[in-house]
């Protein structure tokens, strides 16, 4: 395997990871909906709009020829660590 096919394969399972994690974020919104602030359900949907932005960085990576890939890595991994910050800080508002 090509290192862009193994990078590929590592932020496929990162999304997948993350859209369980958003699921479960989900269904925690869902019961806790009564008392959240309109500012939560609105981070919760910045986080998924934040998660498409990933998909569709992943599909400019598929799409990315062998030698242009790695340049786009970097934006990539923007995504996955501002992705983790937000579901991080929101996680936490439900352990309070």
């Amino acid at each position: 395997m090509s290192k862009k096919s193994d990078y590929e394969d590592q932020v496929r399972a990162k999304l997948e990871e993350l859209e369980r994690e958003i699921d479960l974020l989900k269904a925690k919104v869902k019961v806790a909906e009564a008392e959240l602030a309109p500012e939560h359900r609105e981070k919760v949907e910045k986080i998924h709009n934040m998660k498409e932005e990933a998909k569709e960085k992943l599909h400019e990576l598929v799409e990315a020829g062998d030698d242009a890939w790695e340049h786009l890595q970097d934006g990539v991994e923007h995504y996955w660590t501002a992705l983790g910050n937000e579901m991080k800080a929101f996680d936490n508002y439900f352990k309070k």
